[in-house]
């Protein structure tokens, strides 16, 4: 294989592995007709790029553990609706009300007087 010795130095982690899965590669692009030289280089980049991906998604979320995730909410809604007893009353809501019938009674005093 043709790959530089500063190039190899940095991705030794990366390509130490791959070795039989290069070799296999570069023989399957030889079959579809590649010169041996660049099936080799194609063959790296592939293993490369696979690897490159394959540590890059690791931290990704997976789909077990959204679906973990969203059962444990679902479980604390749950807890948090049982533990307040239903829906709340808005304070807001009762200071309006208060506000109307105090705006009614002074209405009717103003026109009982007039």
């Amino acid at each position: 294989m043709a790959i530089n010795i500063l190039w190899l130095q940095r991705l030794w982690p990366v390509l130490r592995n791959s070795g039989p899965l290069i070799s296999r590669l570069a023989d399957v692009y030889v079959k579809r007709g590649a010169d041996h030289k660049s099936a080799e280089t194609m063959a790296e980049m592939a293993v490369l790029l696979d690897q490159i991906l394959d540590e890059r998604l690791q931290p990704l979320p997976r789909h077990e553990d959204l679906e973990a995730l969203r059962q444990e909410l679902a479980g604390l809604r749950g807890q948090l609706s049982s533990a307040v007893g239903g829906r709340q009353r808005n304070p807001y809501l009762l200071l309006l009300l208060l506000g109307q019938v105090v705006i009614f009674i002074l209405l009717m005093v103003i026109l009982v007087r007039l």
